[in-house]
């Protein structure tokens, strides 16, 4: 059976059920120093059942030490990098804290990227300016700076909209890769410059050690890479170049290319490592926390698949790479006063040739044609011409220009109705659904998704569900981004002081990850809507925690 195959199966198993919120009070009894929240960006929950027995790092730790919930899956379909981060940290869905995408279309102001902000420039070299204004709710570093005004906050990533909606408005500090200087950058949001301890790990040149680096396999055993994921140099993998181990970086210009290999994730790690030593966290009376988001994950399975030996190659360096983050913590804070979560912002549908080729129905879906096909019949549901009335058209949605339909006199709704009725019979098209129909509560499993998912006025007007494993990214690579269970699943893991080690075959979701640690911490942060305190992963020794 191949790995893709095993998955699958394993995939059948598991059922997402919904479970009503569980409050559990706040503990009384001493936090611990540090918490630690890790975010994996594309992290399937099939990487750890399939690669398990070769850790020997800091995922092995993780597992060993952890309560583990494999049944985890999002409860909403804005399953992209800026919902899931911000879900992680709220542990509100996109209904409630606002970030339905990566980007969205306002019709005032246009295309707006989540964490653009024209009023907050970069700080500590070049950038673009950003801020966590868009984000509509409180995170837990803003519920702990709340509650303890001596509490720190950071969060660094590879990608500013990755640490920023992990931070939250109240953070002292969110840095993220900014490739044109090879060093992490922030935002005045945060302050007019960076903490003395991260110009100085700028000052090492954390990306210089890999001007002319190639990455090889980590393991010799080359049957193995293929035993346990697939060929090399697969059909339809595409990195711009070749598609096949070895893979050199240049020597001029390789900060730009540092993102599609395991080395981002170590500059990462590197300057989360830095935050430690400076001994801003972890080491008073007051609670701190620390937000990593590793996007090698994300940026590999794009290009080569989830199955790729690259893949396999990758999580194999974060379980080693994650063994100098422990030991640091260790060092610094202690294991056992330290608390960590780990989890991932959504999961990707593997290639789909790799799907063909193991006997599933899959296709690469060219969506230029279904929003050409929806242009067409926009005049004919009496929209006018779709040059003039339809703002943009991408992806899987549709957002009309509302003010030229107010010009001619059309009702939106009836007009996103009318469309989205022909779209239900575009091959491919599973449901077409409007933002009139998701601002009603009360539809059926996939409609629930979607109303999670909705913000007036940042939802698209009209959203298609395709098929499964029809993919609507491209003719290379794959992606995410459907409410199919293969991008929603994900694990969640909490491990350190106060969690009782156990695999727990319940249902579960990221957006329980905040209000259980908020319990730990003793912080208020109600559950969102069907999210829980995951109490049994809580230790009750002697009373030490309490329900």
């Amino acid at each position: 059976m191949t790995a893709l195959a095993k998955w699958l199966a394993f995939l059948t198993l598991l059922t997402v059920l919904g479970l009503g919120a569980v409050l559990v009070r706040p503990a009384r009894h001493q936090p611990p120093r540090l918490v630690v929240l890790l975010v994996v960006d594309q992290l399937r929950t099939d990487y750890i059942e399939r690669f398990r027995d070769l850790y020997q790092g800091g995922l092995d730790w993780l597992l060993e030490r952890g309560a583990y919930f494999p049944r985890a899956a999002y409860r909403h379909s804005a399953t992209v990098t800026s919902a899931g981060h911000a879900t992680i940290s709220t542990g509100m869905p996109p209904s409630r804290h606002g970030i339905v995408a990566n980007s969205w279309w306002d019709s005032d102001r246009g295309s707006v990227y989540s964490v653009g902000d024209d009023r907050y420039p970069a700080v500590g070299g070049p950038g673009e300016s950003r801020s966590p204004r868009a984000l509509q709710v409180d995170t837990l570093g803003d519920r702990l700076k709340a509650q303890h005004s001596g509490a720190r906050v950071y969060a660094v990533s590879t990608k500013d909209r990755s640490a920023i909606l992990m931070a939250g408005k109240r953070a002292d500090g969110a840095f993220w890769f900014e490739p044109d200087c090879g060093c992490l950058v922030s935002s005045s949001y945060y302050g007019d410059a960076l903490p003395e301890w991260m110009a100085e790990f700028n000052a090492t040149g954390p990306a210089t050690p890999y001007a002319g680096r190639t990455w090889n396999r980590l393991l010799d055993d080359t049957e193995l890479y293929e035993r346990m994921s697939r060929i090399d140099g697969f059909p339809a993998e595409h990195d711009g170049g070749e598609t096949a181990f070895p893979h050199p970086r240049p020597t001029e210009g390789y900060e730009s290319t540092l993102a599609r290999t395991p080395f981002s994730d170590e500059i990462t790690l590197g300057a989360a490592i830095a935050a430690l030593r400076s001994g801003a966290l972890g080491t008073d009376s007051e609670p701190d926390l620390l937000a990593i988001g590793l996007s090698a994950t994300d940026s590999i399975g794009h290009r080569y698949g989830p199955f790729s030996q690259e893949a396999m190659d990758n999580h194999l360096r974060l379980d080693r790479g994650l063994t100098g983050l422990l030991d640091t913590i260790d060092d610094v804070v202690g294991l056992d006063r330290t608390v960590f979560a780990l989890s991932a912002d959504h999961g990707a549908v593997p290639l789909v040739e790799h799907l063909v080729e193991n006997g599933l129905a899959a296709e690469r879906f060219p969506t230029g044609a279904l929003w050409e096909h929806a242009r067409r019949v926009a005049d004919d549901c009496g929209a006018g011409p779709a040059a003039e009335t339809v703002a943009d058209s991408s992806g899987t949605r549709l957002y009309w220009n509302e003010s030229a339909l107010r010009e001619r006199g059309v009702d939106l709704d009836r007009a996103s109705e009318c469309v989205a009725e022909s779209l239900t019979d575009y091959p491919g098209v599973e449901a077409a659904l409007t933002a009139r129909q998701l601002s009603i509560e009360g539809g059926g499993a996939l409609e629930t998704l979607f109303e999670n998912a909705f913000v007036a006025g940042r939802t698209a007007h009209i959203q298609v569900h395709l098929h499964p494993y029809l993919y609507a990214g491209g003719e290379t690579g794959t992606g995410h981004g459907s409410a199919h269970a293969y991008d929603r699943r994900v694990p969640v893991l909490f491990a350190g002081a106060g969690i009782e080690p156990c695999r727990h075959e319940v249902a579960a979701g990221p957006g329980d990850i905040a209000p259980t640690l908020a319990a730990i911490l003793g912080v208020e942060l109600p559950p969102g809507p069907g999210a829980r305190v995951l109490g049994e992963a809580l230790r009750r020794e002697s009373g030490r925690w309490g329900r």
